[in-house]
């Protein structure tokens, strides 16, 4: 997930494609991830989100 400066939140598929991204959404735009997982009906997260930097990936 990328997270701009004014808190709108925007959703890709990897880390890597949101880094990719990032540069579009302007200064003091973060990426977040989070890690989860998933059973017949649910998907929980274990931590919550995390904000990571490009060498984290």
């Amino acid at each position: 997930m990328i997270r701009n400066a004014k808190g709108r939140k925007f959703s890709y598929d990897s880390a890597a494609e949101a880094f990719e991204e990032l540069h579009e959404y302007g200064e003091g735009a973060t990426v977040w991830t989070r890690e989860v997982y998933r059973g017949m009906f649910i998907t929980k997260s274990v931590d919550g989100w995390q904000q990571i930097s490009p060498t984290t990936d």
